[in-house]
């Protein structure tokens, strides 16, 4: 695949992350296609090879107890990962430079046309569903393929290899979308006439739909109601302190019709809950609307209508039902000023959309740029089990330790979303000791807990000045 200047130092920009070496610096590696001769006068040099195929050919290997497809092998006869020639000279096996830069840019996004009714790239078109492989963060495989070439290459040479740590475990960030907050909410009463009446479609049976169109009437009729069964955010809240974590809320302005929320950030109920949260240590962002994926002007607009609630600007973002446009919808954070998003995974299925469990800078194509803003890859949320999939809490056990399981080998990242609007009894029997008792045990695996603004900020920070240049 050839790759232009900027992209191959897109590339190792990203395997920096993971390393400090002077084996990567300009004067001692260099880039050949694949049947390009490697003349005499390369010696003791890394060699990274560019397949000529345009698109994946993905070849399996075994590596660290996995089968790793390698998206741009170099040709059938080459198994060996890398190997030292006789003129001292690593030279790499596969393409691992396009093989990471596919899959961490995003690339087959604008390869395929295909888009679901929210304008989503769908889990079905990707490599990862043709490949059955969105469970592993094959980027990261690829990079420790190379960091083990390198590793090799510093025992035949004078260079130096040193490998960093994101985090001396596994990190965890957890987050919740405050997409709804009242699930008597009037206008869901409403809606469930319409869901009896067959004029729209049941998401329970009919006689739980019934049942919870009396409790709803009961709620609005009771003068002395308990809390709404979605207004929860003090029993969120607590049961994290207790467990020493703070998450990140990202809020949803109410727009256009009933696709956003029913609640707007002024709304004294929703500004004192921002302060609150605030205080408290917990990270307040943005939850951007359908409109704003593809609106840069309404994007700006809601960022500063959540600064004025929150007395400073938002750091991050995740937009609604994971709306986003490659890469135009980066074009429009960065350009609002925001530090990271978090909206990219896919709906459907948990795992890794970019293939990557750690923190990571999107590409520019447009432009042939890697971009300012940070991309927090979300591994996994409760939706996508509960509601896509029509699965029950342990299926959502069993992945969370199987990611927590691959962000540890890498000293990665585990990023999980849960609404709050997801922890009703009304509507999932069990979740609040389910959900409790989760949290409990990915602490005791020794996460350590993050939020998307401390991440980059405090753990990317040592980084920045290798942004220069690129």
């Amino acid at each position: 695949m050839l790759l232009s200047t900027n992209k191959i130092e897109y590339v190792l920009f990203h395997l920096k992350q993971h390393i400090s070496t002077n084996a990567l610096n300009d004067s001692c590696y260099v880039v050949l296609n694949e049947h390009e001769e490697i003349c005499p006068e390369i010696q003791n040099k890394v060699v990274f090879l560019l397949s000529d195929a345009g698109t994946p050919a993905p070849q399996s290997v075994e590596f660290m107890g996995e089968e790793i497809p390698i998206l741009f092998p170099l040709g059938p006869s080459q198994l060996d990962l890398y190997r030292m020639d006789e003129r001292g000279n690593l030279i790499f096996g596969f393409d691992f430079l396009s093989s990471v830069f596919y899959l961490l840019s995003g690339l087959q996004e604008l390869e395929v046309s295909q888009r679901d009714r929210y304008g989503r790239f769908p889990y079905a078109c990707s490599l990862q569903n043709k490949l059955g492989c969105a469970h592993l963060p094959l980027v990261n495989y690829y990079m420790e393929m190379v960091i083990r070439g390198l590793e090799e290459f510093e025992k035949h040479q004078n260079c130096s290899v040193h490998r960093k740590r994101l985090f001396q475990n596994f990190g965890f960030l957890l987050s919740h979308d405050v997409d709804r907050i009242s699930f008597h909410h009037p206008f869901r009463i409403l809606f469930k006439i319409k869901q009896l009446l067959g004029l729209a479609p049941l998401q329970n049976s009919r006689k739980t739909t019934f049942k919870l169109f009396l409790k709803g009437i009961a709620f609005q009729l009771n003068p002395f109601r308990n809390q709404d069964p979605w207004w929860n955010f003090d029993w969120i809240t607590n049961l994290e302190k207790r467990l020493g974590i703070r998450s990140t809320f990202f809020f949803l302005k109410q727009e256009d019709r009933f696709d956003n929320s029913l609640y707007k950030f002024h709304f004294k109920r929703i500004s004192d809950l921002i302060k609150v949260l605030k205080e408290e240590g917990f990270e307040v962002g943005l939850h951007g609307t359908m409109r704003s994926a593809a609106d840069g002007d309404n994007m700006l607009q809601q960022r500063d209508e959540l600064t004025k609630v929150l007395g400073e600007a938002p750091a991050g973002i995740r937009q609604h039902y994971l709306r986003f446009f490659h890469p135009s919808t980066f074009q429009l954070q960065e350009k609002a000023g925001l530090i990271y998003d978090t909206s990219l995974a896919f709906a459907e299925q948990d795992g890794y959309r970019n293939g990557y469990c750690f923190p990571f800078h999107p590409y520019d194509f447009e432009n042939d740029r890697m971009m300012k803003i940070w991309e927090i890859p979300l591994v996994m949320m409760e939706v996508s089990v509960l509601q896509y999939r029509k699965e029950g809490f342990e299926e959502i056990r069993k992945s969370v330790f199987h990611y927590i399981r691959e962000a540890r080998k890498f000293n990665g990242l585990f990023s999980l979303l849960w609404h709050n609007c997801r922890m009703s009894e009304y509507e999932y029997g069990g979740v609040t000791v389910f959900y409790q008792d989760l949290l409990k045990a990915i602490v005791e695996e020794g996460a350590e807990v993050v939020t998307g603004k401390k991440l980059i900020e405090e753990k990317m920070e040592l980084n920045k000045n290798d942004f220069s240049g690129i």
